[in-house]
């Protein structure tokens, strides 16, 4: 019983983390930074849920099965997001769009070593991009507002749901802390000037369905919830590995004014 309520507060404090992360990521003025921090929150967020998964008696293993997710994204999302903003002539050559028949593991192997070299030609754009339309003061300002609301339209919408005190509240702030990750992660694209900066608030916003799939989703519909994350992955990683490229060869420019004469 101790151990169990020893991971459970463990698992609620590294939640708030995830929220001051995503605090830090809002007001930060460079990709460099927000990159950074947004590696740190998918790998919070991967320890999240492997408590989460040990915390049933017996452990429900298929949950912990889906920390390799969040994980995954630590690992391969940076660098495919420091590419992005590179310019099109800097940019390597996608691995897997190439005419010749090279064995999936060297191909495999040969975009990974492109995506790392992507990574460290991309440090200037990576610091002149990532800049806020408000200050990041005021950027603080409102997240804390958002965070403020999230707290109390989740406890709104569980006002009268039939539980002991004291797991009530962890759903509360549970439901609490995924409703201000999709604020701030929605916030961020909307503050933010470039489009890759705005990608990293989509993803801070996946973050926060992961965690109402892992935290306060009833565990019958926990793989429904994790399969539909799947499928938002899915789109994210193709802006990121096609879509946002295409753009920046058309348009030179990650920035969104830069685009608007795209549209339509």
């Amino acid at each position: 019983m101790i151990r169990s309520e020893a991971v459970e507060q463990l698992a609620t404090l590294l939640s708030y983390v995830l929220v001051i992360l995503a605090l830090a990521i809002s007001a930060s003025i460079t990709l460099k930074e927000m990159i950074r921090l947004y590696r740190a929150q998918a790998m919070t967020l991967t320890v999240v849920v492997l408590l989460a998964s040990v915390l049933p008696d017996p452990p429900e293993y298929a949950v912990m099965l889906l920390a390799v997710l969040p994980a995954a994204l630590a690992v391969y999302v940076p660098p495919l997001l420091a590419q992005a903003s590179l310019a099109p002539e800097m940019a390597p050559e996608p691995a897997f769009g190439r005419s010749d028949r090279r064995r999936l593991r060297t191909r495999l192997a040969a975009w990974w070593r492109d995506l790392r070299g992507a990574s460290a030609d991309a440090e200037l754009s990576l610091l002149q991009n990532g800049l806020s339309r408000l200050s990041g003061g005021v950027s603080a300002g409102v997240d804390l507002v958002l965070i403020a609301t999230a707290v109390l339209v989740a406890a709104r919408l569980l006002r009268g749901v039939e539980a002991g005190e004291d797991a009530a509240g962890d759903v509360v702030m549970s439901l609490a802390v995924a409703i201000a990750l999709l604020l701030q992660g929605l916030f961020t694209m909307i503050n933010k000037h470039d489009i890759v900066a705005q990608i990293i608030g989509l993803l801070v916003m996946e973050h926060g369905l992961f965690l109402a799939a892992v935290r306060v989703s009833p565990p019958a519909l926990a793989s429904l919830f994790m399969l539909s994350l799947f499928f938002y992955v899915a789109v994210t990683l193709t802006i990121l590995l096609w879509i946002l490229p295409e753009i920046h060869r058309v348009s030179a420019s990650i920035q969104v004014s830069d685009n608007r004469l795209l549209r339509g």
